[in-house]
C-alpha cells in the first residue's frame, strides 16, 4: 500500500514538472521574439538615420558646389566688366589714323579726357610762337625714331618733322597746343604715297581745315 502511495505522489509530480515546462517555454518563445523585433526596429532605425545624413552630405555638397560656382561666375563677370572699362578708357596707338583724330580729339578737352583717348604724350614742351603748353604725339614710329628740333631751346618742340613722315620713321605727327587746362588748337601731320605733307588744324573756334 506504502508503495502505491509513493508512486502515485511521484507520478503527480513528474506530471506537474511537464506543465511548468510546457507553461515556460511559450514565454521564452515570447521573449525572443519580443528580443529580435527590438533589434529590427533599432536596424531600421539605423537604417533610416543613415540614409538621412548621406541625404544631408549630399545636400551639403550641391550647396557648396553651387556657391563656388556663383563666386566663380561672380569673379569673371567682375574680370570682364574690369577689362571692358580698360577698353573703354584707352584706345590703342593701332587703331588711331587721321580719321579718328578728326572725329574724336576736339577743343576745349581737358588733359584727362586725352589721356584717357589716347594715351601719355611722346614729349611735352612749349610752342615758339606763344610759348604755351604743347604736346606731341609720335603715332607708330620706328624702333629708335628721335628728332631734334631746329631751336637751341629743348623745350620748344612743336617743330614738324617732315623728313621722317616722308621716309615712314613715323606715320603721324600729332600736336596739341593747350590753354587754361585745355586743348585749345590741335594739328596732324601725315605723308601720302606721294610723299606730299598733309596737315589738318582744328582752331579754337572749331573751325577746321586741311592742306
Amino acid at each position: 500500500m506504502k508503495k502505491w502511495l509513493l508512486l502515485i505522489v511521484v507520478t503527480g509530480v513528474l506530471i506537474g514538472c511537464g506543465q511548468q515546462e510546457d507553461e515556460v517555454t511559450p514565454n521564452e518563445s515570447v521573449n525572443d521574439e519580443s528580443e529580435e523585433n527590438v533589434l529590427e526596429e533599432a536596424s531600421t532605425d539605423s537604417n533610416v538615420k543613415a540614409e538621412a545624413s548621406e541625404e544631408n552630405e549630399e545636400a551639403v555638397t550641391k550647396e557648396s558646389d553651387q556657391q563656388l560656382t556663383t563666386t566663380s561666375l561672380e569673379s569673371e563677370d567682375d574680370s570682364q566688366k574690369s577689362k571692358d572699362a580698360t577698353k573703354e578708357q584707352s584706345v590703342d596707338k593701332q587703331e588711331i589714323d587721321i580719321e579718328f583724330i578728326k572725329n574724336e580729339l576736339k577743343i576745349g578737352m581737358t588733359e584727362n579726357d586725352v589721356k584717357n583717348l589716347i594715351g601719355d604724350p611722346s614729349k611735352t614742351g612749349s610752342d615758339a610762337m606763344t610759348a604755351q603748353p604743347f604736346w606731341r604725339y609720335n603715332i607708330r614710329p620706328a624702333k629708335g625714331y628721335y628728332f631734334e628740333g631746329p631751336y637751341d631751346n629743348p623745350e620748344i618742340i612743336d617743330a614738324l618733322d617732315t623728313e621722317g613722315l616722308k621716309n615712314n620713321e613715323v606715320d603721324i605727327i600729332l600736336g596739341l597746343l593747350w590753354k587754361e587746362g585745355k586743348v585749345d588748337f590741335i594739328s596732324a601731320s601725315y605723308a601720302t604715297e606721294n610723299d606730299e605733307i598733309i596737315t589738318y588744324r582744328m582752331f579754337e573756334d572749331g573751325t577746321t581745315d586741311e592742306s
